[in-house]
């Protein structure tokens, strides 16, 4: 039996066509579920276009929100050819039925218990329409991804994960809809997932990517994974959350085992919008001090920021390019509030009767999809781009480079001059986030 999974990718940005800097972990922990005796190969429409006409008993697709209407396509076109389909991931679990339009099954939520039942059913020529699995797995026991069959274009291959999940409730996540409480890996496990990868140059080898949501959910476990891959000398970036800051001996512990970035969710400037999202435990009063606080370590920080709150104005949004520098923060990736289908904003919005598309394309988190409480979507629209434009132009995105809290720490500061660079430098070639109008 030969499958092959497809993980699909649609830009969010205007004339971007691909994008071979990091690459997913999906496809490559979905291909390690599968039995032995299933031969499975991976495509990646990041690298290159898709091929329909492959060697294949069966095709697994995976995607987001965003790239919904694009897998629905890749699906029909297979179907078209008598190749049976089988879609997963965020937004097939979200909108099972709608997938099955497209697809001869589904799986919805995590596969780890589904996938063998999947294969045997679909040897028998018997598939169901829907696999679920009753209990969610406690990560114990699972197989190292794939990397073998990683695609040789992509920059930054290694990519793993220790948790799942977030403890935080914040009601324009969509994490928590789908991961019920936080759960952590063995330790054991991620190093061997770790010291497992062969990458084909000194970067490839260096880098690590952890892809979790939250990789300080548990602080306890966090300390102890820090001390257990300090001795592997990796550089390591991952996404967490803000009062790590507060917690001197896991700053230290991340530092010494490599931790060179992060991605924190600031989200907003306003109390009150933190406040409306149940993000309470983001203090407006400690970000500066808090980023000082990742710098002093050599930390580089990308700050997750958006706007569209209901506290939100035309002239707040055009105020964050200079908070953005007052604050030190490295690189600022802003979006617009997007109530993805199961978070609790959703259902905010919904009955409020605020929804105004859901034409998936545009669940990009760069084009408002619901009407905002101080101006049109198309105010919001247009307030953001001006905004994103002024943050990465030429004389702001210096300033972030050259300033000195991270200018003698060789890592962080390499982060900061790469990924700001890359950003100006498509700002400066017309490559803009993908606003569509009303």
């Amino acid at each position: 039996m030969k499958v092959k999974i497809i993980c699909v990718w649609k830009s969010q940005y205007i004339n971007v066509k691909k994008n071979w800097t990091l690459a997913p972990l999906t496809p490559h922990h979905l291909a390690a579920l599968f039995p032995p005796d299933v031969e499975v190969s991976i495509h990646n429409e990041q690298i290159r276009p898709v091929d329909y006409n492959i060697d294949a008993d069966l095709v697994a697709i995976t995607y987001l929100t965003l790239s919904a209407c694009r897998a629905y396509e890749i699906a029909d076109q297979f179907r078209l050819r008598k190749t049976p389909v089988v879609m997963g991931g965020f937004h097939a679990s979200a909108f099972p039925e709608e997938a099955l339009l497209h697809a001869d099954a589904v799986v919805v939520g995590e596969a780890e218990y589904v996938i063998q039942e999947l294969v045997d059913d679909f040897k028998r020529k018997s598939l169901k329409k829907i696999y679920k699995s009753t209990i969610q797995h406690d990560l114990k026991g699972l197989p190292t991804p794939r990397y073998d069959l990683i695609e040789k274009e992509f920059v930054l291959p290694h990519t793993i994960q220790a948790t799942r999940g977030c403890p935080y409730r914040c009601s324009f996540c969509s994490i928590i809809t789908f991961n019920d409480g936080f759960r952590v890996r063995p330790i054991d496990d991620v190093v061997r997932d770790i010291t497992s990868f062969e990458g084909r140059n000194y970067i490839q080898n260096k880098v690590l990517s952890f892809t979790d949501n939250n990789l300080i959910g548990n602080k306890k476990y966090a300390k102890e994974l820090f001390q257990k891959i300090t001795p592997l000398k990796k550089w390591w970036t991952s996404q967490l959350s803000l009062d790590m800051a507060y917690d001197k001996e896991l700053m230290m512990l991340a530092a010494k085992s490599g931790c060179v970035s992060v991605f924190i969710g600031i989200e907003s400037f306003s109390q009150e919008s933190l406040k409306s999202v149940k993000k309470h435990h983001n203090k407006i009063a400690d970000y500066k001090k808090a980023i000082k606080a990742f710098h002093d370590y050599g930390i580089y920080v990308t700050a997750g920021v958006i706007v569209g709150f209901d506290e939100d104005t035309k002239d707040s949004i055009r105020k964050i390019p200079e908070i953005v520098l007052e604050l030190g923060i490295d690189l600022p990736f802003v979006v617009i509030l997007t109530p993805n289908y199961g978070t609790e904003l959703y259902t905010q919005f919904s009955q409020e009767n605020r929804i105004i598309s859901e034409d998936w394309s545009r669940y990009n988190t760069f084009t408002a999809v619901y009407r905002p409480k101080n101006m049109s979507a198309e105010e919001l629209n247009i307030a953001f781009l001006e905004m994103w434009r002024d943050t990465h132009s030429v004389s702001k995105t210096l300033k972030r480079i050259c300033s000195n809290s991270l200018k003698w720490n060789s890592s962080g500061f390499l982060w900061r001059f790469i990924d700001n660079s890359f950003i100006m430098s498509q700002n400066l070639l017309g490559k803009y986030p993908i606003i569509r109008s009303e």
